[in-house]
């Protein structure tokens, strides 16, 4: 990665090496603005990890990209394609591009692990049911869990499992980019080192772009390549996680200088 890449939120780069490109991103509601002229290019193929404190709209910046919610103004281009320019058919083929798993996992509570992948494997193509049976099958293999799981609920699992079981339907459909909202919030160290070792793994297998909402900085520091925090509106730092802890201000500098930041940031040379 060019290191003068890493410190900008816009990249002078070619469209097609850019996965997201957000420009004058404003989400408002009521009198109550999150962001204001919010700028953030993402890379194809990089982990960009998103910060910031409590109410700076992580999740809500996440779901204007993802069409949930569109935002008061600005424009949202994903893969080269703009998501709220109410095309429906490009929506649509946008919608098989990405995978998503919410902060909660959001599974059907009322569906098997198996059923749950095959949700958006079903509504998104014409298979034929063994196929997509086999398909929903290999991805809960590959997010980790074994085969014994596929027919049991969500409230039969333990958390990290239901974790993994988001995974594997946010990667049904083989996607191009992976959203992760807060994957390891809730898990144990272990279980969440464990977790992220997965997502690095996937990211090389199907060569993933990946925008992650994290508070952990374990997690920062073991599958984020940059990192951007949100401030004020707007992102206020990018750049590797050592580059943006030497030149922490602010919040940014709390947070990296509680003890549970601490802790992990010496493990990155700190």
């Amino acid at each position: 990665m060019n290191p003068a890449h890493a410190l900008t939120p816009i990249l002078d780069l070619p469209e097609d090496q850019i996965a997201i490109r957000l420009r004058g991103i404003a989400n408002r509601f009521g009198k109550v603005t999150i962001h204001e002229n919010l700028d953030l290019d993402v890379m194809r193929g990089e982990t960009i990890g998103i910060v910031g404190g409590s109410g700076t709209g992580k999740s809500v910046l996440m779901r204007g990209i993802i069409g949930l919610r569109q935002p008061s103004e600005g424009q949202v281009h994903v893969l080269g394609y703009n998501v709220w320019s109410g095309d429906a058919g490009q929506r649509q083929a946008l919608d098989s591009k990405w995978g998503v798993m919410f902060q909660d996992g959001a599974l059907f509570s009322n569906l098997t692990v198996h059923e749950n992948v095959l949700v958006p494997i079903s509504e998104h193509t014409n298979l034929p049911k063994s196929l997509a049976s086999e398909i929903a099958d290999l991805k809960i293999l590959m997010a980790g869990l074994p085969l014994s799981s596929a027919h049991k609920l969500p409230s039969e699992l333990s958390g990290g499992m239901r974790k993994r079981a988001a995974l594997a339907r946010a990667i049904a459909l083989d996607p191009d980019i992976l959203f992760l909202d807060e994957p390891t919030a809730g898990l144990d160290p272990i279980t969440a080192g464990r977790f992220d070792e997965l997502v690095n793994e996937l990211k090389e297998t199907l060569g993933l772009t990946i925008f992650l909402i994290t508070h952990d900085l374990d997690t920062l520091r073991d599958a984020c390549d940059r990192v951007a925090a949100l401030a004020e509106g707007r992102v206020i730092a990018i750049g590797p996680l050592d580059y943006l802890r030497q030149h922490a201000t602010g919040w940014l500098a709390e947070y990296f200088g509680g003890p549970r930041g601490r802790a992990a940031l010496g493990l990155v040379g700190g």
